[in-house]
């Protein structure tokens, strides 16, 4: 797989920590020139600096994606850096662990806004470059898009809509020569875990000791499986998978 992804470009998102960040590196160390994104500039600098230090290259654009400016901003800052444009890998999420009676419009706004709406307009953006090179989308949703999770009503529904979306787009864009697949993680060991467990917890500490009980369970799974998923579907040996909605959860959500 590392010949056959050498040289072509990825934009990932939300890949300053968690699945992104070791999708980031993992094709970087396939050859593929990586677009790392994040809010925070830090982080983003300290995974570039990582993957040169394993000979990959990568720039970090910090954007908040709640912008709907920052899609043209990624495609840009691709294209313009490296003339070509292959993979893009929608990531980035935000949670929302409520119970109904304190959800707010606020709440369904973000969480469409970045879970659902963005990653729309990421691949609308990057649709000219895509069809040239005859790229792949990869699209990170979750297990909760077809299994409900206690107070998670708003996260649960927006990614029971990325589903749908994918296999939508996958429809508009037979014949296109661009494939978008999206991988259903179930619980993965990451910082996302994190933040879901601090909504539900005002006690911070309380909150983390239980998140990082619940990332030590035999059923979580680990970034790195779901980035080998990931490389899998940019490369030639799934040119025939497209549209698919993907479990990926070791078997534990059956």
């Amino acid at each position: 797989m590392a010949t056959e992804l050498k040289g072509k470009t990825a934009i990932v998102t939300g890949s300053t920590s968690g699945i992104g960040r070791s999708v980031a590196e993992k094709l970087a160390a396939a050859g593929v020139r990586t677009v790392v994104h994040g809010r925070n500039r830090e982080a983003g600098e300290e995974t570039v600096a990582d993957i040169a230090s394993q000979g990959g290259e990568a720039i970090f654009v910090q954007a908040d994606l709640l912008d709907a400016q920052a899609p043209g901003q990624l495609v840009a800052a691709a294209t313009g850096r490296w003339g070509r444009l292959d993979f893009v890998v929608n990531n980035a999420a935000l949670v929302c662990s409520k119970p109904i009676e304190e959800i707010s419009h606020e709440d369904w706004n973000r969480l469409f806004q970045v879970n659902l709406k963005t990653p729309f307009f990421l691949v609308q953006a990057a649709l000219p470059w895509l069809e040239r090179q005859g790229g792949s989308i990869v699209n990170v949703g979750s297990i909760n898009g077809v299994k409900n999770a206690p107070n998670n009503v708003v996260y649960d529904s927006i990614k029971a809509g990325l589903n749908h979306m994918t296999r939508g787009i996958a429809k508009d864009l037979l014949g296109k020569g661009v494939r978008i697949n999206t991988l259903m993680p179930g619980g993965v060991a990451t910082p996302l875990i994190d933040q879901w467990f601090r909504q539900k917890y005002d006690d911070p500490a309380e909150a983390q000791r239980l998140a990082d009980e619940e990332k030590a369970k035999p059923f979580m799974g680990l970034p790195d499986q779901i980035a080998d998923a990931v490389l899998i579907l940019c490369g030639n040996g799934s040119s025939w998978v497209n549209g698919a909605v993907i479990p990926i959860d070791g078997g534990y959500n059956i």
